[in-house]
């Protein structure tokens, strides 16, 4: 695997975990357990490693792309693993954007949410939503990424066919 795969599919897992501690610790200032400010900082900080997964997974299958098109878009069996991970790059954008928009919304609401802008539920229900988004979409790209270094690694045997073969 890659490092930049290795490193990804190791951030995707652990940005899910983390994102259920930052939503197991927004009810702990009720119990008296955890000042609020903590969940915040807490909160935004998970947010933000997890928005940086994500964005940075999207690059990946964008740079990726642009690469295997410049590496093997000629070569024989080349436009396989174009497609391949063209594929691959439709299926995993529609749930990360959706895990990056509802991440978005509970660190805004729950802004509302602390000013008492909002009532508390609209940022409770919107963490809930960003959990429902993001721990499948961090598991549907670590598989992903997973499928597509097999594609990487595919592709690197046909540049290397017409040199040991010559």
């Amino acid at each position: 695997m890659t490092p930049a795969g290795r490193l990804l599919a190791t951030l995707q897992p652990a940005a899910a975990v983390l994102l259920g501690a930052a939503a197991f610790t927004g009810y702990l200032p009720a119990l008296g357990v955890m000042e609020v400010g903590r969940h915040i900082v807490w909160g935004f900080a998970v947010a933000l490693a997890a928005a940086f997964a994500h964005a940075m997974t999207l690059f990946y299958f964008a740079g990726i792309g642009v690469s295997l098109r410049q590496s093997v878009g000629g070569q024989a069996g080349g436009q396989e693993c174009l497609e391949a991970s063209a594929r691959l790059r439709r299926r995993l954008a529609p749930w990360l954007g959706a895990a990056l928009f509802t991440l978005m919304a509970a660190v805004i609401l729950g802004g509302g949410s602390h000013t008492r802008s909002l009532p508390s539920w609209v940022h409770h229900a919107a963490s809930l939503a960003s959990l429902a988004a993001n721990l499948p979409a961090s598991f549907i790209a670590r598989r992903a990424i997973a499928e597509q270094e097999r594609w990487i690694a595919r592709a690197q045997r046909l540049l290397e066919r017409p040199a040991s073969g010559g």
